[in-house]
């Protein structure tokens, strides 16, 4: 999933822009957790 990510990323910043906050494994990392959270409230409700 990561290199994935790399590839889009390095495509996405090729005509430049500001550097990311957090490295793409974190933002993968964060990007999972809410959708685990979302399908917690899914079987919730």
């Amino acid at each position: 999933m990561v290199n994935i990510l790399r590839k889009a990323d390095g495509l996405k910043k090729s005509k430049g822009g500001r550097k990311n906050k957090l490295n793409l494994e974190e933002q993968l990392l964060m990007v999972l957790e809410c959708i685990r959270e979302y399908r917690t409230y899914f079987h919730i409700c």
